[in-house]
């Protein structure tokens, strides 16, 4: 039996969702209510996290916008039920990876890169409802008392090791960490399974093989901008922790090729209109980072997907200028000036031409386009600064 058909009929036993292949759509079990914990360390472990949330929730890494964690809170709970939704609390923290994750006691941190290289609502629930079937399944609670009894092992090993002048503990260690390695990675399969499951219970059709297409496509990118040999590993290293994306991609192919598996509204639009308010937020550390072909390559995409608009165009020129190479800044001109033709770039775009511009030899165009910077936004932080360029 394969290793997806085990893991399938592993979550039939457990009550979550059909096996691979069949037609019948998925019911959601009866929720029993979000888990309390048991026992000295799980409450210790509990009392830790809500320590931690209350800092972190108040953290400048994290966007106050609560018209965007509403709508995400609507889609996780349009994915996994208004019940079950009900146990989480949702921060989006501004972080260029692509990349959630959900603690044992409700908390849900979605970072920003993620928002950027989705598409739709229906892609978002994949990812949301992979997060929500770690904390149905208690993963992280799993995980956390293996790493405890593993550690209290490895350190009497240790000692049993060297009462007796043998290295026992390093090869423990070696094989607990290849060990837990396997049991991450058997969970993160449990909880693509059973998101795939929320899915279909859902009115979303399933969207999920065509994001670990495009984030393969973004690692070439990268890899050729940095001349480095393209990777795509179907089988798992012995450490790696999560499968390949090339084994997502092939198995979400698999479920989303059952009959009805992607039928339906895909929320597309809906995710367009709302996070366009929000470009600059869910870019801004993306168009920051060191991996110009990466972020290249998300700012098309989305554009591909949900079509330009000034605020993207605006995002693609502030990344051409930022790597700054001569060439760039003439790119980087061109996309603010289509921004701003759009009617809809922000005062940062009459900002971006005027510089490049000025640095283009265009004195006269580019403090034209700071003077009108200035009057759209004169409260700017480097309003001053740019008062100083146009006096010279």
């Amino acid at each position: 039996m394969s290793a997806r058909a085990i893991l399938a009929v592993a979550l039939l036993a457990a009550g979550f969702g059909q096996a691979w292949g069949t037609e019948a759509q998925f019911e959601r079990p009866a929720y029993a209510g979000a888990y309390e914990p048991q026992g000295v360390d799980e409450r210790g472990l509990w009392m830790e996290l809500d320590d931690h949330e209350r800092g972190f929730r108040d953290s400048p890494l994290v966007v106050q916008d609560e018209e965007l964690t509403r709508y995400i809170k609507g889609v996780l709970c349009k994915t996994v039920g208004q019940d079950r939704c009900a146990a989480t609390r949702i921060y989006v923290v501004q972080d260029n990876i692509f990349n959630a994750t959900m603690a044992p006691n409700g908390l849900m941190v979605i970072n920003t890169g993620l928002l950027a290289r989705v598409h739709s609502e229906a892609e978002l629930a994949t990812i949301l409802g992979h997060e929500f079937a770690h904390f149905e399944l208690r993963h992280s609670l799993n995980k956390f008392k293996k790493r405890r009894t593993g550690s209290d092992i490895l350190m009497w090993l240790s000692l049993s090791g060297a009462a007796v002048g043998q290295n026992v503990g390093a090869v423990a260690e070696s094989a607990f960490v290849t060990g837990l390695a396997g049991f991450n990675r058997e969970q993160e399969q449990q909880s693509d399974l059973l998101s795939a499951d929320y899915i279909r219970a859902s009115s979303y059709p399933l969207r999920a093989s065509v994001v670990w297409k495009r984030l393969m496509e973004e690692d070439d990118a990268l890899r050729e901008e940095r001349k480095q040999r393209k990777i795509r590993r179907f089988t798992p290293g012995a450490t790696d922790t999560h499968p390949t994306n090339l084994q997502r991609f092939a198995y979400f192919s698999e479920i989303e090729a059952q009959p009805g598996a992607i039928d339906g509204d895909d929320g597309a639009a809906a995710y367009r209109d709302a996070t366009a308010r929000v470009l600059p937020t869910l870019f801004g550390s993306l168009v920051k980072g060191n991996e110009f072909a990466a972020a290249d390559y998300v700012i098309q995409s989305r554009a591909q997907a949900l079509g330009w608009d000034g605020l993207l165009l605006h995002a693609r020129g502030e990344l051409y200028r930022l790597r700054g190479n001569p060439r760039d800044l003439v790119t980087a001109r061109q996309f603010y000036e289509q921004a701003i033709a759009t009617g809809s770039a922000p005062a940062e775009a009459w900002r971006g031409a005027g510089l490049t511009a000025m640095r283009g030899g265009d004195s006269a165009a580019g403090k034209a386009a700071l003077q009108e910077y200035l009057v759209r936004s004169p409260q700017a932080a480097d309003a001053a600064a740019m008062k100083m360029l146009l006096e010279n």
